[in-house]
């Protein structure tokens, strides 16, 4: 189209006499101008100031048509900034302006003052009479006008001027065609690099409040909002789930009735959510399998005007965060689960010990009721019976804290957790389920530098006695004073003569790497594990 433009112009410089070989070369040089670089806003100004330079007016400007009909921007050459700080507002696209949006063709005008449509400029504009205005078109529809005035060298603007001034606008019209493509081009890959990189936080473990306030800002940085707000509905609530700038409490929110992107002045929402001048709202619904329950609000100053790309890139960050929101509520949901496994497995505990022991004992005290001649036998009863009593207080105290602890999956694990947790771990598939006690303040004097130890010991200890000893019953002690002692019981059949365990030597080095000591202890009924350091120099 352009090559095709350019021979016209060719033919009409020639019927005019102007093949001047030097006016062809700059009005060439100038068409290669115009079509340099790809960013929009240098390329609206380059081609004010190549027209201006080419047909030699004093004042040249450039008007970007907005979607409501009028000129959303307006690049100026000519009027200094002194000129242009004593002046009103921009042009908006009234008069003579509005004439080439409204007539989108060449208008060459001798007078602007005498024109018809003229509405007279505002207090301390420049005098301006001679008029030379081309539309540049792309792809068939009206982007903008070429306003040029006041030659310098003629009283006014030639048949010539008109001429190289339509072939330069159709240059124009390419030129920021090409890069309204690399802007979309550019908007589209930022908008990628957001979902892409809020879409993998969930999967990496952060927060999904940390991951809905970045991709707040992220939002607010790529349309130029003055806040970015996320909300969503549970059964009737709604919870603020991100938002930019500083903390908003949120009173009588109503749930905006949005199933796509929608614009609406920003008195419809809460009040403390309108800050800085805010006066529109967009509302973009976040969608789940059955139908909206959450939003984005997005403020602004002016009423925005979505283009595709934009439409298409809060779309997908609104999925991104909807599948934020339902990944976070699985993970919760598995949590839960994780818990109420984990207490069944204490109930089960506390069948199978607690409940144990307490109708053990409970029989001995029927039998020692039932009346025995032997003092000294009933005064050892009696002392059997607080044994028991104090080992069962024990399970009970150690089952408490295992639910006490059992959430805080973020939190360091304490030793208490960490040896409840082994213990779990190891005996989920056995037949019996190991008892644990724990004696004195283990959680605050044993360093954390005993920790690989006493794992090692555990899993060691209570595997042979799972997988080897054959025995009905299982328990671990720790206890901690002076001395770090971990010790595992079972009433199995013991470790023969003439078994080598490979782990248990290397229990012995862990021992004496930490100045302390491991013992085997095999007896008629059972076997005793041992393994004790010191804890205080």
């Amino acid at each position: 189209m352009l090559d095709h433009r350019l021979r016209e112009t060719l033919d009409a410089l020639a019927d005019h006499g102007a093949d001047d070989p030097a006016l062809l070369r700059e009005l060439l040089e100038a068409v290669l101008v115009v079509g340099q670089g790809v960013e929009l806003d240098r390329a609206l100004q380059r081609i004010v100031e190549v027209a201006a330079g080419l047909v030699d007016a004093q004042y040249g400007a450039l008007g970007v048509r907005g979607p409501d009909g009028g000129l959303s921007e307006f690049v100026h050459i000519g009027i200094t900034d002194a000129q242009r700080a004593t002046m009103g507002h921009l042009p908006v696209g009234r008069g003579v302006l509005g004439l080439l949006i409204d007539d989108p063709r060449l208008h060459r005008i001798h007078d602007l003052g005498a024109h018809p449509t003229s509405v007279g400029f505002p207090p301390n504009h420049p005098p301006m009479h001679t008029f030379l205005g081309a539309p540049i078109m792309v792809r068939g529809e009206v982007f903008g006008s070429l306003y040029l005035t006041e030659k310098r060298s003629a009283e006014d603007f030639s048949e010539v001027d008109e001429t190289v001034v339509a072939v330069l606008a159709v240059a124009a019209g390419i030129a920021v065609d090409n890069a309204g493509l690399f802007e979309r081009a550019r908007t589209r890959h930022r908008w990628m690099q957001v979902l892409a990189r809020r879409g993998s936080e969930p999967l990496a473990g952060i927060a999904l409040s940390d991951t809905m306030s970045r991709m707040c800002a992220d939002v607010a940085d790529l349309v130029g909002a003055v806040d970015v707000y996320l909300f969503t509905e549970l059964a009737g609530q709604v919870e603020l789930r991100g938002h930019t700038g500083e903390p908003v409490e949120v009173d009588s929110f109503t749930a905006p009735d949005a199933t796509a992107l929608r614009v609406q002045r920003s008195g419809q929402i809460a009040e403390s959510l309108i800050r800085n001048g805010a006066r529109w709202t967009s509302v973009q619904p976040l969608q789940r399998a059955s139908g909206a329950f959450g939003w984005m609000l997005i403020t602004h100053r002016k009423r925005p005007y979505w283009d595709d790309e934009e439409i298409a890139g809060l779309a997908g960050v609104a999925e991104v965060a909807s599948l934020a929101v339902v990944y976070a509520e699985q993970q919760q949901i598995a949590r839960d689960l994780e818990v109420l496994e984990d207490r069944h497995r204490i109930a089960r505990d506390l069948h199978d010990h607690v409940i144990q022991r307490l109708f053990a004992v409970g029989m001995s005290v029927q039998t020692l009721l039932a009346g025995t001649t032997d003092p000294a036998a009933a005064t050892a009863r009696l002392e059997q019976i607080m044994t028991d009593l104090d080992r069962t207080i024990a399970q009970i105290r150690t089952s408490i804290f295992d639910l006490q602890t059992a959430y805080g999956p973020d939190a360091d694990p304490t030793l208490r957790r960490r040896v409840l947790d082994i213990v779990a771990e190891l005996s989920g598939h056995a037949s019996i389920s190991p008892s644990v006690e724990f004696d004195g303040p283990v959680d605050t004097v044993v360093p954390d530098s005993l920790g690989p130890h006493i794992d090692a010991v555990l899993r060691e200890g209570l595997s042979n006695a799972l997988r080897h000893a054959r025995a009905e019953h299982i328990e671990v002690s720790v206890s901690a004073d002076d001395v770090l002692t971990v010790e595992i019981s079972d009433d199995g059949i013991g470790i023969g003569a003439d078994v080598t365990y490979r782990g248990l030597e290397n229990l012995t080095r862990r021992a004496e790497d930490c100045d302390g000591t491991f013992s085997v202890f095999t007896r008629t009924g059972g076997t005793t594990l041992t393994w004790s350091v010191p804890l205080l120099g």
